[in-house]
């Protein structure tokens, strides 16, 4: 599968990979199913990395339905970057007639989301554990531990997301991605699954409608893929 091109690399995407680099695990918070990175903390490390940090909340939307839309711009290296959030309880669901804890509550989750779009825990939004980086620096569990060590830790190993569930995130990072990166990553880890032909049809949208120009030999690859799936 080919990569989209990207622009000539600048400060801002230099500025994005170091925070995407960032492992912000010690900083979250689980509630339900779903994790949650501490306001406080990406606040205070947005500040470090860029003093002129700032955002704003628009007005809420209200639905018919009585649930609420928040909305928020963050600006980060001299670039801005919306994002929105639905007023919803610990199980993802939007909250009819929210009061004003929970509105508070969405406000901060979209201000979070809105500095992850920079790069900060990012990967929290796509189902990764741990960033991409120190993913590949841990080292390889040694082949003489014994048994009884290797059932402990297999007892207290968090549960291992499905392909599906992977996908399924993948799909909505995609769908929101500021920049190439992203789409690049998703196709290099779903690249000979099922699930590639999906990915990359939803990295060419996304590219579509943000503008990015993709190699020559995208669409080719795509339309293969296609053409697989139907013969």
């Amino acid at each position: 599968m080919t990569e989209l091109n990207n622009a000539p690399v600048n400060e801002q995407e230099n500025n994005f990979t170091k925070l995407a680099k960032i492992n912000v695990n010690g900083h979250t918070e689980k509630k339900g199913r779903f994790t949650y990175l501490s306001w406080t903390f990406a606040v205070s490390e947005a500040m470090k990395v860029d003093p002129l940090t700032n955002w704003v909340f628009r007005e809420p939307t209200i639905f018919s339905d009585g649930t609420m839309m928040v909305h928020c711009d963050v600006t980060m290296f001299g670039k801005s970057i919306y994002m929105f959030l639905p007023v919803m309880n610990n199980s993802n669901k939007a909250i009819v007639k929210p009061n004003a804890f929970d509105i508070n509550s969405a406000m901060m989750r979209c201000l979070v989301k809105g500095i992850a779009a920079h790069g900060l825990g990012l990967y929290i939004y796509a189902g990764e554990d741990l960033p991409e980086e120190e993913k590949q620096s841990i080292p390889a569990q040694s082949q003489n531990q014994n048994t009884a060590s290797s059932a402990q830790a297999t007892k207290t190993q968090k549960p291992k997301r499905t392909q599906a569930q992977l996908y399924n995130d993948a799909l909505a990072a995609i769908k929101e991605a500021p920049n190439t990166e992203i789409l690049n990553a998703a196709m290099k880890r779903f690249k000979g699954t099922t699930y590639e032909a999906g990915i990359t049809n939803a990295c060419r949208a996304r590219a579509d409608m943000m503008g990015w120009k993709p190699n020559p030999t995208t669409t080719k690859n795509v339309v293969q893929q296609n053409n697989q799936m139907h013969s």
